[in-house]
């Protein structure tokens, strides 16, 4: 679980967080402070003798007296402050990070009290780096900067790298104060967290900034810091590129996939030389600890762009970290290093490769069976430190490690041990989850499956508790997301799947598949989280949608590596709800090239030799046949589909039978998820609709332009022929600033957005394109010098945010030039979290670009369904079919006309 034990040791190992220097003798490297004690205080150094003796635990036991003989409202004396801060560092070195923040909260009350406020403030960075380390991010920022928001209302955005934080903030007091070094104490923080979160743009102002104060300082120890950072967020956007790079060669697409793999290896050379920088001035300052700190963040570039045998080279990092370490005091620092030590040399031994993806593997994949003696005796050791440190936390990770190693090993009974080990010294559900998973993947391989799934049972309700920061957290990679949450949904539905198949009494079945198919709606939820990140909370509906309507069929899928399964969800004549499977015998590889394959086939109108139709009727035999007669047999007309992966990137309308598409049969919908959904019926009376256009070229930045939409007014003049309460807006009238005051003017039930859209890797890449001009310069609108506003997902989300809640729900959001990435299975999910982003109950949108003239036909035909009283889902069949029977033969017969309009959520 390679990827996995990295992702979670990286607020402990990943990132200098810099803390405060307390006296001239503190570094950021966690030394503590000695005061200069007068006679009869021998027992202060006696501590702190005990700490740089590695015996931290001693060294806290001393230090606890004075603060426990201490008169409530007595006035502090240096020394008392002296052991005060130096407790703040010890907790955090023993894993004790609430009794830091307490103490933190202590020294600030005092602080405020005396009138201090300039050390008040270093104190609240203090504070602010422990709630980080708990992953407590919102509650470290508010600290930091506080609650201020910009215009956008979004906190931490830098303009020419000046934020307006509160008065009251760590970040304002170092500034009112001139308190540069607080300054940059609080700035490299707040880049840190923002880095953790995965929003780089926000994190390299911060960044820059901070680097800026230090060199006119000339603080060698925090310039090393700031290096340390900037070689985290480089390796971080290298890893972003290598998993995009997977995904696309993953697609077929060799373009794509050259260019991100271009991108990773230019931005692990940068994170490699400012990781070079970092060790240089740690070795000028003999600086151990950050010594080793930059060798093994160092080491994931480095090894991604030499080969493996430069592994035993003096000159690698990895040999020199391990010399290093042995020098080590005892700490939780050095049993994390002997774990991030231990986990490396281990993947590099036996890994035979030197893929630029060498590092994006699998969390649960081994590579190899043969345990690495070095790497086995490295987390002994940690488990021995940690336990000495009386450190459950830190050791649970050892043991968990430890554990995963002889996994791989396949000496179950052994790596069981280890693993219950982890898990009863597992101290916070963010590590507990780990373990879980880790003792149910071994009952499975070892036959145990009553025990597996009690297992993985316990590993989800642990998640549950946690998941919403942990997803949020591992937005920056969102591989991690797939290798380590994903994967426990995935493997646990999968599990209950095989014992639906493997079951005989009809109430077992049910009962296997009901939990499967609830675990896999949790994925989905989970997947939309991680694609929005924290500006966008999903919120189930706590409603089940098959119990809506008897002429509903809901078609679930799971694609595995070996197989996938297809669920469908049907009516019984008693009014109950069943559910069958089917597994489908085809390798994620042949599924994924034959869904690839129809989409492009799909988007190439010009051809007349109708290529499309193969992979059409090969996915409609995998997908739709097995069930095909119990569709008919219950009177089914309207297909609803729950998507998993690379599915969404695809119109399941334009499957093929052999005789006709699947829409000529049935209305179809897509949701992300059954519990995002309320489906009820559109109300016919009032029906208003705000539609903003864009007719001209347009230019976002100097690499992309977007066509003229010039059948755009005739679109939008049919929907105002359709619905009479429409207020159109063109070009330059359509801002945000114009959306926001029309939607406080006026509950619209439909927004109807006729623009180019780009829907991304993530929710920061996804946009619309605006006709308010910005900027300046070159390279721009030839016509204006001018580029067009994005409005990304976010922005769109504060918009809506603003709005008085108590107003009617936006029934409809249409999107009708927008295009998703063939191949991709994360850019789908723009389309659904762009509609959430929007409050929006239902979408529709094009999943490529389509002539502009066959939209606004389809888009009238959509219309006047709606006004008629159809259903959405049935508005949208009709207007497909009228332009099939409209276009029988010819070019506009090809079905890459029509099929790209998609349905997502309410369907009624």
């Amino acid at each position: 679980m390679v990827l996995g034990f990295l992702c979670a040791l990286s607020l402990i190992l990943g990132l200098g967080l810099g803390h405060l220097p307390l006296t001239k003798t503190q570094m950021p490297g966690g030394e503590v402070a000695m005061a200069h004690l007068p006679d009869g205080k021998q027992f202060l150094q006696q501590g702190f003798d005990k700490y740089q003796a590695g015996d931290v635990r001693g060294a806290i036991a001393i230090w606890e007296v004075v603060p426990s003989t201490h008169s409530p409202g007595a006035t502090y004396s240096s020394d008392e402050i002296t052991v005060l801060k130096n407790l703040v560092r010890a907790y955090q070195q023993v894993g004790q990070l609430d009794e830091a923040i307490a103490k933190c909260e202590e020294l600030i009350n005092y602080y405020r009290k005396i009138g201090d406020i300039k050390q008040m403030g270093q104190m609240l960075t203090e504070q602010a780096q422990a709630y980080i380390s708990l992953g407590q991010y919102r509650r470290g920022i508010a600290i930091l900067c506080g609650d201020s928001r910009g215009e956008e209302g979004r906190v931490g955005v830098l303009s020419n790298t000046e934020q307006l934080c509160s008065a009251s903030s760590a970040l304002e007091i170092a500034r009112s104060h001139s308190d540069r070094l607080g300054e940059a104490a609080a700035l490299g923080s707040l880049g840190n967290v923002y880095l953790l979160q995965g929003e780089f743009e926000r994190a390299i102002p911060y960044l820059e900034k901070g680097l800026e104060l230090t060199r006119q300082m000339g603080n060698t120890t925090y310039i090393s810091e700031i290096f340390n950072s900037w070689g985290n967020l480089y390796t971080k956007i290298a890893n972003r590129y290598y998993s995009r790079a997977q995904l696309a060669t993953q697609s077929n697409a060799a373009s794509e996939a050259q260019r991100f793999s271009t991108s990773a290896i230019g931005y692990d050379d940068q994170a490699i030389q400012y990781f070079q920088n970092s060790l240089d001035l740690a070795r000028q300052q003999n600086d151990t600890p950050s010594q080793v700190r930059a060798l093994l963040n160092l080491s994931l570039p480095f090894y991604r762009r030499h080969q493996v045998k430069s592994l035993t080279s003096a000159f690698a990092p990895l040999p020199q970290a391990l010399a290093l370490w042995q020098g080590l005091p005892n700490s939780r620092d050095k049993v994390y290093h002997a774990i991030k030590l231990a986990t490396l040399l281990q993947q590099l031994s036996q890994s035979g490769t030197t893929s630029p993806n060498f590092f994006v593997s699998s969390a649960t994949q081994c590579l190899g069976t043969k345990p690495i003696g070095e790497a086995v005796e490295l987390l002994k050791q940690a488990v021995l430190i940690a336990q000495h440190l009386e450190d459950a936390h830190a050791k649970s990770f050892a043991l968990g490690t430890l554990g995963h190693i002889y996994e791989c090993s396949q000496n179950y009974e052994l790596a069981l041990s280890l693993t219950q080990q982890a898990q009863m010294a597992g101290m916070t559900n963010e590590s507990l989850y780990l373990w879980e998973w880790q003792a149910g993947r071994i009952f499975k391989a070892k036959d145990q499956m009553a025990k597996a799934i009690a297992a993985y049972d316990k590993a989800l309700k642990t998640l549950r508790s946690i998941r919403t920061s942990l997803i949020i957290a591992q937005r920056d990679l969102q591989l991690d997301f797939r290798e380590t949450i994903e994967s426990i949904y995935r493997q646990y539905a999968e599990l209950r799947l095989e014992q639906a198949s493997n079951s005989t009494g009809m109430l077992d079945v049910q009962a296997n598949l009901a939990s499967a198919l609830a675990t896999l709606d949790e994925l989905k939820l989970a997947e939309l989280q991680n694609y929005l990140g924290q500006d966008c909370e999903v919120v189930p509906i706590a409603k089940p949608v098959a119990l809506v309507d008897r002429n509903t069929a809901v078609f679930s899928s799971i694609i595995l590596n070996e197989r996938s399964a297809i669920i469908l969800t049907l009516p019984d004549h008693t009014g109950k709800f069943n559910s069958q499977l089917h597994w489908l015998p085809v390798k994620r590889q042949e599924f994924t090239e034959t869904i690839n394959e129809f989409r492009l086939k799909l988007e190439k109108r010009s051809d007349r030799s109708n290529a499309f139709k193969e992979p059409a009727k090969q996915l409609y035999q995998w997908v739709v046949e097995p069930f095909a007669s119990d569709l008919e047999q219950r009177g089914i007309k309207t297909l609803v589909f729950v998507h998993d992966g690379i599915l969404r990137s695809i119109p399941m309308a334009a499957l093929y039978d052999g005789q006709q598409f699947l829409m000529q049969k049935y209305a179809i919908a897509n949701v992300p998820s059954l519990t995002l959904v309320n489906p009820t019926q559109l109300k016919q009376r009032r029906l208003r609709a705000l539609a903003f256009g864009l007719t001209k070229p347009s230019a976002v930045d100097s690499t992309t332009f977007f066509k003229p939409l010039n059948n755009v007014r005739l679109e939008i003049n049919s929907l105002s022929a359709t619905i009479s309460e429409t207020l159109a807006l063109f070009d330059e009238n359509f801002t945000p600033e114009r959306l926001q005051k029309e939607l406080e003017k006026q509950t619209y039930p439909i927004i109807h957005l006729a623009t180019h859209g780009k829907f991304g890797f993530d929710g920061n890449e996804t946009y619309l394109v605006t006709g308010k001009l910005v900027g300046g310069g070159d390279n721009q609108l030839p016509s204006t010098g001018q580029y067009n506003q994005k409005l990304t997902m976010n922005e769109l989300y504060q918009i809506i945010r603003s709005i008085d809640h108590n107003s009617e729900p936006i029934e409809l959001l249409a999107l009708t030039a927008c295009e998703t990435a063939a191949g991709s299975d994360r850019d789908a999910l723009g389309i659904a979290g762009i509609s959430l982003q929007a409050g929006a109950k239902s979408a529709i949108a094009s999943l490529w670009q389509v002539d502009d003239e066959a939209t606004a036909q389809i888009v009238a035909r959509f219309y006047q369904g709606l006004r008629d009283g159809l259903s959405k889902a049935e508005a949208l069949q009709m207007a497909q079919q009228i332009w099939i029977a409209e276009h029988p033969r010819g070019l506009q017969s090809h079905p890459g006309f029509w099929a790209p309009f998609v349905l997502i959520g309410n369907w009624l």
